[in-house]
């Protein structure tokens, strides 16, 4: 039992150090192996202590989780408050906090990475915590774009949502593929971004209307009834079975997620499922392939449809943007549980994705090549940010609340290629 001994000690000078320790050998495993993969046994392991140790310094491993949340977390709003106490227009306070939210997230990388994949496996109390910080992060950024929208410094015909939205998702996305060292320094990624959001990727009065007739018309195919994702020579319990797995997986995440968990949730017995497949594994493999391959098949069938060479880019992102919310469920557990495979199919995933990400890179070379978009931003990096943009969608999309899925399709792509102010100036 915990004693007030015990707090005395958590206390004292080494007892802080030792939960420094304990925080940044859990922080490590969570970032290598996962959340429910590590044990507190592991832990306990790195420190080279006994695992009985720990108690000493936390209630449980979940205490471990939500502590590095809510810390970086915390951290982040405390810096960005401070960013933009000294801005001088909402404007510019907005491009504080982009730059203070991508320099914080990476310099605590390994932090936020663990915090974007590992949040929903707390428990309702400490994930409400978490939830009310990135409320108060979101109210306190959306009222200042509110005030640039009321001074006309950035664009009013679009719901604040929408222009926050993508803005930190392209911010949030950036903490899990960025690596230091690898090339751009923080500070030039910096730059990029707010080029791209806040100057747009198109040349100076490049002007598009999205609604053009090619356009409009794979808008309203792909919108058309959707056909379910499980393949086609399954059975229609086999179907039922990965649409409950990937709502239990979207949910809870993998780890967490027990057969018998999605048997219950089926309504049969768990012997049963063994019919269909032989491991939870099975699951995951065959809702990733169909994900992915249902954006790829999509995306490659709009841009046969489109003739002029400024309309491609509006066709993929539309068909992606598409495509991604048909099936909010799927994509949620293909984008997010890929460590969790075993070496040969991860790397048939990871196969699937490059070939998707090069087809989308070859469209962005083609538009520079025609003079579209600007040319002095690697095709690389513009379509990891294009990525981050259409593709970290599914966890805020509210079918019936938020507008259109074509909309929002239309509404990115508008985005990317003029980005959201009016005559912006240099700050």
């Amino acid at each position: 039992m915990y004693s007030a001994t015990d707090a005395h000690q958590s206390r004292s000078p080494a007892g802080e150090a030792t939960k420094q320790r304990l925080h940044d050998a859990a922080l490590d495993l969570f970032w290598k192996k996962g959340y429910n993969a590590t044990s507190t046994r592991e832990v306990a392991a790195s420190l080279g202590v006994q695992q009985a140790s720990l108690y000493y310094h936390m209630k449980n491993k979940e205490q471990l989780l939500h502590g590095i949340c809510y810390s970086s977390l915390a951290t982040l709003i405390q810096r960005a408050e401070a960013a933009v106490s000294i801005a001088r227009t909402p404007l510019e306070a907005i491009r504080e906090i982009s730059r203070n939210h991508l320099t914080t997230t990476l310099a605590l990388q390994k932090e936020f990475s663990v915090g974007v994949m590992e949040c929903r496996a707390l428990g309702p109390e400490y994930r409400a915590e978490i939830e009310g910080l990135w409320s108060r992060y979101h109210m306190f950024t959306s009222s200042i774009i509110d005030d640039a929208k009321d001074e006309g410094l950035i664009r009013s015909d679009i719901a604040t949502k929408y222009l926050y939205t993508p803005l930190m998702t392209t911010l949030i996305w950036s903490v899990l593929w960025y690596r230091q060292g690898s090339g751009l320094t923080v500070g030039e990624l910096d730059e990029i971004f707010a080029t791209i959001y806040f100057e747009g990727a198109a040349r100076p009065g490049f002007v598009r209307n999205y609604s053009s007739r090619d356009v409009l018309r794979i808008t309203q195919h792909l919108s058309s009834p959707v056909a379910p994702l499980a393949p086609a020579e399954k059975n229609q319990t086999y179907a039922r079975l990965l649409d409950t797995a990937c709502a239990l997986f979207a949910k809870r995440g993998y780890n967490a997620t027990s057969i018998r968990e999605i048997a219950d949730a089926m309504g049969i017995r768990k012997a049963s499922l063994y019919y269909y497949i032989s491991s939870k594994e099975d699951l995951l493999y065959e809702i990733s392939k169909a994900a992915l391959g249902h954006v790829s098949t999509n995306v490659e069938w709009a841009l046969q449809q489109v003739s002029l060479p400024q309309d491609r880019l509006y066709a993929l992102i539309t068909a992606h943007v598409i495509s991604l919310l048909q099936h909010q469920n799927w994509h949620a557990a293909a984008n997010e549980e890929l460590v969790t495979f075993t070496d040969e199919r991860r790397g048939e995933i990871v196969a699937l994705r490059d070939d998707y990400e090069l087809l989308v890179r070859r469209e962005l070379k083609a538009a520079q090549s025609a003079g579209l978009i600007r040319t002095d931003i690697p095709v690389k990096v513009l379509s990891l940010v294009l990525f981050g943009m259409i593709t970290h969608i599914y966890p805020w999309y509210q079918p019936g609340i938020d507008i259109s899925t074509s909309e929002l399709g239309h509404l990115l792509g508008d985005l990317f290629f003029t980005g959201v102010a009016v005559d912006w100036p240099k700050l």
